[in-house]
């Protein structure tokens, strides 16, 4: 299981590094003997470029509204830029997309949209040292590009002339995923995976339930697997640091009919995130997390200037929004606070 510690009776998750206390007169100095020196590799001086060019088309007829679209982009890493050992390497694609939107009424809308993603993975864009192969004067990736496709059925509307809700159901594919070996002896040796997808729901509503009460709130379904993989074992698994379910809810209250609090103004919210799977094992889950947050807000010189104290975390959860093994868990931030000040000219 994770690991916790315990600091002036509060449970906090164990860091990976000895704490710094900025406690008053506390002692943080530590014998230079005590601290591991690891010596990272660093990068060689690179240059990339990638150019495209792009053809777009928006065809309306009735209550449909057609858009497509073609991009062809060229992308280049070159590797020890301006040394002797200089080496290069091209990747090109051509990608598309076409959406269409077809009109119910005046509020509502359908639509549907497909279109394909790619990404050169070089040591360049990685920075991941052992991502480039660079052999001779002349050189190519040693891992294929990242290809996607996206396939997307929604609804978007406006009801009751107060509430926008949007509803939308779809699949994305992804291939050739890179990911990090779990490799003890070699840290930084990475592989590539087949092929990914994900398939999920997600709704949105925003809007106001009176005149100054607004209310947001939104849900998200994502189940991700694993398709394609040099381990046959994890073929049909869950998808690493992805959570399947996601609730987020915000409510704000303006005081505008009470005259001694009419420029206050109050907000609640709350974030759910459900398990996740850590990216370098699967001997153990992330736990579900929920947290809480507030608001406050204050209008002066008639509105243009707004300050909003932001408490997030009031109740000072401990918790992980990822992590990559035993060793290398991100804790979530613990209470914090945010003041902010805006203007309108």
């Amino acid at each position: 299981l994770y690991q916790t510690m315990e600091y002036n009776g509060i449970v906090l998750p164990k860091p990976n590094v000895h704490p710094f206390d900025l406690s008053p007169g506390a002692q943080n100095h530590r014998e230079t003997g005590a601290y591991v020196v690891n010596v990272i590799n660093p990068l060689p001086p690179a240059l990339t470029s990638t150019h495209a060019a792009y053809l777009q088309h928006l065809l309306t007829w009735k209550k449909f509204k057609l858009l497509a679209g073609l991009r062809q982009e060229w992308f280049r890493d070159i590797t020890n830029f301006k040394n002797d050992n200089q080496t290069s390497f091209d990747n090109s694609k051509l990608l598309y997309r076409i959406g269409l939107t077809y009109s119910l009424t005046d509020d509502i809308n359908i639509y549907g949209t497909y279109l394909t993603g790619y990404q050169p993975q070089s040591n360049t864009v990685s920075l991941m040292p052992n991502t480039g192969n660079f052999t001779g004067s002349v050189s190519a990736a040693k891992f294929r590009p990242l290809t996607s496709d996206l396939k997307e059925f929604g609804i978007k509307g406006r009801l009751f002339k107060k509430f926008s809700l949007s509803l939308a159901v779809y699949e994305i594919n992804q291939r050739n995923i890179l990911i990090n070996a779990n490799n003890p002896a070699e840290p930084d040796e990475l592989v590539q995976r087949g092929a990914d997808r994900s398939r999920g729901f997600e709704t949105e509503f925003t809007g106001y339930i009176l005149p100054n009460w607004h209310i947001y709130g939104g849900y998200s379904y994502i189940d991700a697997k694993i398709m394609n993989d040099a381990n046959p074992v994890l073929i049909g698994q869950r998808k690493e640091n992805t959570s399947k379910n996601s609730v987020n809810l915000w409510s704000r209250y303006n005081f505008s009919k009470v005259s001694f609090l009419k420029d206050l103004g109050i907000g609640i919210g709350m974030l759910y995130q459900s398990s996740k799977v850590p990216w370098f094992t699967r001997s153990f889950e992330l736990p579900a997390y929920a947290t809480l947050d507030a608001a406050l807000y204050y209008s002066l010189f008639k509105s243009k200037l707004q300050l909003a104290l932001n408490i997030n975390n009031i109740t000072d959860k401990a918790y992980w929004i990822g992590a990559q093994n035993y060793l290398r868990l991100f804790p979530g931030a613990p209470r914090n606070f945010l003041l902010t000040a805006a203007y309108k000219f």
